[in-house]
């Protein structure tokens, strides 16, 4: 299991993550969930991905597990800094 923690911009972007992260998740053959808080947010469903932008300023932590798990969370976690989610 890789696991990646970052704390996300108090202020995240209205970009819409869904179309990104199910193609991020498509080309892996690992899972991923994105903690944050309670919740266990699955990058691959369009409906949770977009509750991410209720979490501004809190720590998130990307777990992945499979044979690719490194890849996975460290391409989760550079879409996110693209879009100006996180650093």
């Amino acid at each position: 299991m890789k696991t990646i923690g970052f704390p996300l911009y108090e202020e995240t972007p209205q970009i819409d993550e869904a179309p990104a992260m199910q193609k991020i998740c498509q080309n892996y053959t690992g899972k991923v969930l994105i903690k944050v808080q309670d919740a266990e947010i699955d990058p691959s469903e369009a409906t949770e991905i977009a509750q991410l932008k209720d979490y501004g300023g809190h720590f998130v932590t990307v777990m992945a597990e499979g044979p690719d798990e490194a890849l996975l969370a460290a391409a989760v976690h550079q879409q996110l800094a693209k879009d100006k989610y996180s650093y």
